[in-house]
């Protein structure tokens, strides 16, 4: 499976090809069969970011049809069957850092409709964490209006990427967020 480390979702009004054709020069993307929805490689998750922020503000017109930038730390691929167990895996080495913060989980689901509910696994994991934590000596909150991170799950079909946006990446970076 190719590796990807960024998911890419284009505005609205975007131009699809032209967004594809601006991102070129920074990594490797690819369509994927969702409309408005790539799939990136890039040398430097932030230093890619910077990028982008630096030449919006340079240029009005710079990435124009880029809407939002998730940065994807862990890609795996699933079965709807083991999706819960392999995304826990994936957490495991998260847990730590949400020790005393506040969070909350966040899975865009594309494909698998009906087969994978959002809503569930966002709350089963939000319980994994917070036991987790517990089991560590810790605890944490659920937040959904100004966490200090986020956890974030996209998957395309059978591929998932998971990533954590922290407050000062979204603030700094605006387009870097979860719908």
């Amino acid at each position: 499976m190719w590796q990807f480390n960024v998911l890419v979702t284009m505005a609205h009004d975007g131009r699809y090809h032209h967004l594809l054709q601006e991102l070129a020069s920074y990594g490797e993307f690819h369509k994927t069969g969702f409309h408005g929805v790539a799939l990136g490689r890039v040398a430097d998750v932030e230093a890619f970011c910077e990028t982008i922020r630096q030449k919006r503000s340079e240029q009005l017109i710079a990435f124009q049809d880029l809407a939002r930038v998730v940065p994807l730390e862990q890609v795996f691929t699933f079965e709807v069957d083991d999706f819960l167990a392999k995304l826990c895996k994936a957490l495991h080495p998260w847990v730590a850092c949400l020790a005393e913060s506040s969070f909350h989980v966040r899975l865009e689901r594309r494909g698998l409709k009906g087969q994978i509910i959002s809503p569930d696994i966002e709350q089963a994991l939000d319980s994994y964490i917070l036991d987790e934590l517990i089991d560590l000596g810790h605890r944490a909150i659920i937040d959904f209006h100004d966490p200090d991170a986020v956890v974030a799950i996209e998957t395309i079909g059978d591929r998932c990427g998971v990533g954590l946006i922290t407050r000062q990446m979204s603030k700094r970076f605006d387009f870097v967020r979860v719908d």
